[in-house]
């Protein structure tokens, strides 16, 4: 690989989805990431689309980007993860898909896709590499190693999520819903990630978190690796825009409707705490489900009174200013909920379970209401929605919350000293990583 440019230094970003500004929480922490590497470094972004595919690049991408490129996995399949898929048997296919050796989303990091990888990119070299997503630590293996007698480069990754903690947590979810199949290869997937894990982290310097817990674990396990905490952040609107209607009985529900957390979250909240809220407050109350991928469960709520769905929407503002309260009713899921923090940033009060506000440093009637069982839970939704004063004096404490610690500015400046420039220069950024094998 031929030498960089002389300038800035040169980074190759590893992402599973395209970065953006709105939308798609992913998507949104890798657009802060991308923003704050493009002050610093001269980007080449590689697409990896486990996430969707990538849609149109935007502005916001090409103009943070010196080169975009999207691999094309899908015709490199495992073929072991292929034979398994092909059983006839439904009880063999589940249990040679438990028995899988990686997590299902490594289902594509096979020699093809790694030698396209590197292929795609032949004639560049790169003085750092950042990938997000462990589960994309195997498609930096061709850009770990190098050529005798020249340096290898930096390397760092953004954890987002300790995903061996939704995955036994789905496990459980399911367990409880008697979804035998799901349960078993969640808990198959928490043991896998573990594994994939111990095996991968130890070969990047750098290792980001979204949480102080999460860190605290990586720390313990990795202690003369660097590690750094971003949060997830959200660019908060100059001011919180005029409601479209008067205070009232509006309640919204955002998220990727097709994860299953989600799915739960939103059928619990319609079966179990809707009924009582109503009961308490009249028929009047009615709920919006905005978010992309709706599950065919998710769009048949609409058949019932006073729930409507906002597939795919393309400005979630409007949403907000249409709320009264925004509901996070999640049982499962791990990382943190950007979802909470838009709804902070544009003005309108939450409730949440404490799984929903996990990793984010909230105060239960401070910043929102917290409940977990469904008569509590529909307790703190009636005395928002009953109490103009208190749902102001929540929204007030909640902005300022994200305005000093999960905007974007805070986001980009945690990311640029995490992985700033000058530990290229020094190499001072902890023990380089194991040259990888081949896969």
């Amino acid at each position: 690989m031929t030498a960089p440019p002389p300038g800035r230094p040169s980074l190759l970003f590893l992402t599973p989805i395209l970065p953006a500004e709105t939308g798609n929480g992913l998507a949104m922490r890798a657009g802060v990431f991308l923003d704050a590497l493009a002050r610093d470094y001269d980007v080449t972004l590689l697409i990896i689309p486990l996430a969707g595919q990538a849609s149109r690049i935007t502005p916001f991408v090409t103009q943070r980007t010196q080169r975009i490129v999207t691999l094309d996995i899908q015709a490199n399949l495992d073929p072991l993860w292929a034979l398994c898929e092909r059983l006839i048997d439904p009880e063999k296919r589940a249990d040679a898909l438990v028995a899988y050796p990686r997590p299902a989303l490594c289902r594509y990091a096979t020699t093809p896709s790694l030698l396209a990888a590197r292929q795609a990119l032949e004639g560049q070299s790169f003085q750092r590499i950042h990938v997000m997503r462990s589960y994309l630590a195997a498609y930096a293996a061709p850009f770990l190693r190098t050529d005798m007698g020249t340096r290898l480069p930096l390397s760092s990754i953004d954890m987002d999520d300790d995903e061996c903690v939704p995955q036994r947590r789905i496990a459980e979810l399911c367990s409880a819903n008697n979804q035998t199949g799901d349960a078993r290869f969640a808990a198959a997937e928490a043991i896998k990630y573990t594994r994939y894990e111990a095996e991968w982290l130890p070969r990047f310097q750098t290792i980001i978190t979204c949480a102080t817990p999460h860190a605290e674990k990586i720390a313990a396990q990795y202690p003369a690796w660097r590690s750094a905490v971003v949060p997830n952040t959200v660019n908060a609107p100059s001011t919180t825009s005029a409601r479209l209607l008067p205070f009232g009985k509006h309640i919204l529900f955002v998220g990727n409707l097709s994860y299953l957390p989600n799915v739960d979250g939103i059928r619990h909240f319609v079966a179990e705490i809707l009924p009582r809220l109503r009961a308490c407050l009249g028929k009047g109350v009615t709920l919006r489900i905005a978010g992309s991928a709706p599950t065919e469960e998710i769009a048949g709520l609409v058949t019932l009174s006073g729930i409507e769905l906002i597939a795919n929407p393309a400005d979630m503002a409007r949403h907000y200013r249409w709320a009264d309260l925004a509901v996070i009713p999640l049982r499962a899921g791990g990382g943190t909920r950007i979802k909470l923090l838009e709804a902070f940033a544009h003005g309108v009060p939450v409730v949440s379970t404490h799984v929903g506000a996990e990793g984010i440093a909230v105060k239960d009637r401070q910043h929102l209401l917290l409940a977990d069982t469904p008569e509590a839970f529909a307790s703190a939704c009636a005395a928002i929605l009953d109490d103009a004063s208190l749902a102001r004096r929540l929204k007030k404490c909640a902005r300022r919350l994200v305005e000093e610690h999960y905007s974007h500015a805070v986001g980009v400046n945690r990311i640029r000293a995490a992985l700033a420039p000058e530990s290229v220069e020094s190499g001072n950024c902890g023990p380089h990583p194991a040259d990888a094998p081949n896969e």
